[in-house]
């Protein structure tokens, strides 16, 4: 019995050895890797000095390709960069950048290749195509608005790396500081589109500009940008009620795509922590006055640098007060095209399209301004009844998306002014007499 009990411990003791040596076994079949030899030829030019290689292999990261005979190259400077990769069973994307970071093979699909045991199939060499003959080609931006310092290029016949561009009387440029940003450059024959950045990133409004240069050199098409100047400067005072929301301890802000266009600053669009707003009068309504062109533009808040990064999160679409930002979420708009006045937008509640305004009856509560609007709602004309007829009014009539629509200046001497109707719907009526008193009121025209 204690032999035939000493045999079944041994063979018990011989399947959990086999057993375990099996899942080593086929661990290790998993995991196997495959050595894969990527390289690039440039023996048509001779002109990269550096590759690098990146691909779903190695995560995107770029890795340094060899050409000293070493890290599976085969000869030393023979202008044929190599790099040894090791991958797993399965197919996997790549490409490759030269020294200036340029993508070799623009407008190409990623190279695939595949790996299937001990085999590599598809495309693991990309051969740089002979150039064609360069010519001298000059590209100029002019700055209208005068704001920028740092203007770059970037185009297909670069692979979309960068080139600085010059305003300093050199490298093409004809005149130093005269905002016309110069770069003189050699291209290849061929069709080719290019753009602009500066320091906060791409500046280039509508689509890629194009141009062509032929056989021989001539170049036609487009090589010269101007940056729009925009319209004459008018003050646009931000407001939005916080009492429904904790003001975050770092402050709250707004940001949107007018920054880089406000007077006397250089600001990124939509950089969150900057403009900060303040609640001058402890009234939970946060202010700022900026002075920019009349034009359309999106806008949100942003409750604290850290404490609320992406910003306001309200649907603006369906509230009527803004648009799909086509990231998963919503702006506000603020369309100023054909004003010509300094503007204060309406009071929104914060994360929302809601109108917010201290009001009882649709008036601030013990103003002194205004005794009354009348019908409410109206059909075709409403008529603001003012206390005071011996000094002079402003009545401005604002939509829902902040716009002005009508402005009245009453004369002393009349106590009332009569808005006609823009149109269906509720807005805002903002009284201000000429001794700085200013009442809220709406109105909703049917």
């Amino acid at each position: 019995m204690k032999v035939k009990f000493a045999f079944t411990i041994g063979e018990n003791r011989m399947k959990n050895l086999f057993t375990t040596s099996m899942v080593l076994l086929s661990f290790a079949a998993l995991q196997a890797q495959t050595d894969v030899v990527l390289t690039v030829d440039d023996t048509n030019n001779k002109t990269k000095t550096g590759i690098k290689f990146k691909g779903q292999f190695n995560s995107w990261t770029e890795v340094s390709a060899f050409d000293d005979g070493t890290n599976g190259d085969a000869t030393a400077g023979d202008k044929i960069w190599s790099l040894k990769v090791s991958a797993a069973d399965g197919t996997y994307e790549w490409g490759a950048v030269d020294q200036d970071g340029a993508w070799l093979t623009p407008g190409v699909p990623n190279y695939t290749f595949t790996v299937s045991g001990s085999s590599v199939t598809g495309s693991t060499s990309i051969v740089i195509p002979k150039l064609k003959p360069m010519h001298s080609v000059v590209f100029t931006v002019r700055d209208l608005p005068g704001k920028e310092t740092n203007i770059k290029l970037k185009g297909s016949m670069f692979g979309w790396s960068t080139k600085d561009m010059f305003d300093d009387g050199t490298n093409g440029d004809t005149t130093a500081n005269d905002k016309v940003f110069t770069l003189k450059t050699d291209i290849e024959e061929g069709n080719w589109e290019w753009g602009i950045e500066n320091q906060c990133g791409w500046k280039l409004q509508g689509s890629n500009r194009q141009f062509t240069v032929a056989v021989g050199g001539a170049v036609s098409g487009s090589t010269s940008y101007s940056i729009p100047a925009g319209g004459t400067p008018i003050n646009v005072t931000f407001r939005v009620y916080m009492g429904d929301v904790i003001v975050n301890a770092n402050g709250l802000y707004v940001g949107g795509d007018f920054m880089d266009q406000i007077s006397g600053k250089s600001l990124c669009n939509w950089t969150k922590d900057t403009l900060r707003l303040a609640d001058a009068n402890s009234d939970d309504v946060f202010e700022m006055t900026l002075s920019i062109p009349a034009a359309k533009y999106s806008y949100k808040y942003f409750n604290g640098r850290g404490g609320d990064p992406d910003g306001e999160k309200g649907d603006f679409k369906t509230g009527r007060c803004g648009t799909d930002n086509g990231l998963g979420g919503f702006n506000r708009v603020l369309d100023l095209n054909g004003v010509t006045r300094d503007t204060v937008l309406h009071i929104y509640k914060y994360d929302s399209c809601s109108i917010y305004t201290p009001m009882a009856s649709g008036l601030n509560k013990g103003n002194s301004v205004v005794k009354g609007i009348f019908p409410n709602p109206a059909s075709a004309t409403a008529t603001v009844m003012f206390h005071e007829s011996g000094v002079a009014h402003v009545v401005t009539l604002f939509d829902m998306a902040g716009k002005a629509v009508s402005v009245q200046t009453i004369s002393a001497g009349k106590g009332f002014a009569t808005i006609s109707r823009p149109g269906s719907g509720m807005y805002l009526v903002q009284v201000a007499d000429q001794r700085g008193g200013t009442a809220y009121g709406r109105i909703i025209f049917e």
